[in-house]
């Protein structure tokens, strides 16, 4: 198969670009080269521009011949319309991705169907409304190739940089190994998927050229559930240490810095557990190998080989909202000992 990734080095795109290579597929790369922390596989042609410069999409692959192109890159309207110029008639299948960020939160059903939700109209969450209008372009455009699109969930890989509720990363591993507490949202109880990028891979590699497929969006996770908490103390785990966590709610984080914390507002507070039966019987040879267990010890492994570096920044300020929260509760327990006897009904 001739294989085109528009992408192709990223968390999950370098895990396509890698397994279609060693599954014989015909593979070329279209990116801006500025990865420097994943080496190309040998045999793939690399193809080096700024799709969001006008004109050069179509520039660099006029006169192209691909059975397959996925779409890593398309993250607004326009995106979607430039790939369809360019492609279509010239390509069989386009697979385009997208997000689970596109739903409506909260969402109504548990665990969430495709079915039962819609896409953002309003844009409350730029992200996921960006993604929502990308694939109602995607659908609203007549094609002579099939279409489909993929809704990853949270997903982690080597080369990733949203891990944590701070998206601090290795910091996570520095500050278990220091034995400082890490800040968890809310109680750590709500559940979510977490999935990793080479189960990721093999998924959109099982969609190409597969007719049950076409015309047709997918969300696609691991379908394991865990709890937040699950993810701190399962890296703890990893790295034979346990783990102290301050529990925070969403909506005090977000108080306390709505830039860095606004990711959780819009989105991880909810319920984050995803059914992808209607994936799975469209591709029922895809078959997930990565729990949390192992997904995590690949990580780690990452982490500690490259050296990944700490971000004091982050490093610092989750130090001290455990500190201000700390404060904060002992300054409450002190305050509502001496008087709930006074309470009436309370005791």
């Amino acid at each position: 198969m001739k294989l085109l990734i528009l992408g192709g080095t990223g968390n999950m795109s370098r895990q396509i670009t890698t397994q279609a290579v060693e599954a014989g597929f015909d593979v070329t790369v279209f990116n801006r080269g500025n990865r420097k922390d994943f080496s190309i596989p040998e045999g793939v042609k690399v193809v080096t521009g700024d799709r969001r410069t006008p004109g050069l999409l179509e520039e660099k692959f006029r006169n192209c011949s691909f059975d397959a192109v996925i779409d890593m890159l398309s993250y607004t309207e326009s995106d979607a319309t430039q790939t369809l110029k360019v492609f279509d008639g010239h390509v069989q299948h386009i697979v385009f991705t997208s997000s689970t960020a596109a739903y409506e939160m909260p969402q109504r059903t548990v665990p969430i169907r495709e079915d039962c939700c819609g896409l953002w109209n309003e844009n409350v969450f730029p992200y996921g409304f960006e993604k929502a209008k990308m694939e109602r372009r995607v659908w609203a455009t007549a094609s002579e190739a099939a279409k489909t699109v993929i809704r990853p969930s949270l997903t982690f890989g080597v080369g990733c940089s949203n891990i944590g509720i701070l998206r601090q990363n290795a910091n996570i591993m520095y500050r278990i190994l220091e034995g400082k507490p890490l800040v968890m949202m809310g109680d750590g109880t709500m559940y979510r998927n977490f999935t990793f990028a080479p189960d990721m891979a093999s998924a959109y590699l099982k969609t190409l050229l597969n007719p049950a497929t076409y015309g047709k969006a997918f969300h696609v996770t691991n379908g394991i559930s865990y709890m937040w908490d699950d993810l701190y103390n399962t890296i703890g785990s990893v790295l034979g240490r346990s783990v102290e966590m301050v529990h925070i709610s969403a909506e005090t984080l977000l108080s306390f810095d709505k830039t860095l914390f606004e990711h959780l507002d819009l989105e991880k507070k909810y319920c984050g557990l995803f059914d992808c039966s209607s994936f799975r019987q469209a591709v029922p040879d895809w078959k997930p190998v990565y729990d949390l267990k192992k997904g995590m010890e690949m990580i780690v492994s990452w982490w500690q080989e490259s050296s990944f570096p700490l971000n004091e920044e982050k490093d610092i300020k989750e130090t001290l909202i455990c500190e201000k929260m700390r404060a904060f509760r002992q300054t409450a327990s002190s305050g509502l000992s001496g008087s709930l006897d006074y309470v009436p009904g309370l005791l």
